[in-house]
């Protein structure tokens, strides 16, 4: 009987490993939650080192055909500072929607990644970075806005509207 076990649960692990496998083999580019999290967490740090031209370096395309370089730093510094020193940070949701219809705004996948915010000061605060799936299969920046209040609608991308 434990010679069984032992069967079934490899075969179990052997099977679930093949699916695992399959699963993301069909992923395609963007489907990622992980992904989102990740591109905004290494933004966020790029604008907390004050590294807004790497930032804008990556933003999508037609926001830096809307936003010029100096203007989208100096905007983004003064957001930032506003802050003040960050101590914690985690994300609090992902949330992705098919924007069409807009003549502002290209038609395309958007992304908001969502966090909250705790500051030296002992305030609390929340940002929001948000996305578009460009060609390249990659999520570039359209907007990054930090708020006092969490539920502070977005639709399309900050960005997007300037």
């Amino acid at each position: 009987m434990k010679r069984l076990t032992v069967q079934i649960a490899a075969s179990v692990t052997l099977v679930s490993a093949a699916m695992l496998g399959a699963a993301h083999a069909a992923a395609q580019p963007g489907d990622s939650a992980d992904e989102l999290v990740r591109d905004a967490t290494s933004t966020l740090q790029l604008i907390d080192d004050a590294h807004f031209d790497i930032v804008w370096d990556g933003a999508a395309p037609f926001v830096k055909a809307k936003i010029e370089k100096g203007r989208f730093v100096t905007d983004t510094q003064r957001v930032r500072q506003l802050l003040g020193t960050v101590t914690k940070r985690g994300w609090t949701s992902v949330t992705r929607v098919q924007f069409t219809g807009d003549q502002n705004v290209p038609n395309g996948m958007y992304a908001n990644v969502d966090f909250f915010t705790t500051l030296a000061s002992g305030r609390t605060a929340f940002e929001r970075l948000s996305f578009r799936l460009e060609t390249d299969g990659h999520w570039h920046l359209t907007g990054y806005i930090p708020r006092q209040l969490q539920d502070v609608a977005t639709t399309p991308p900050p960005a997007a509207k300037q």
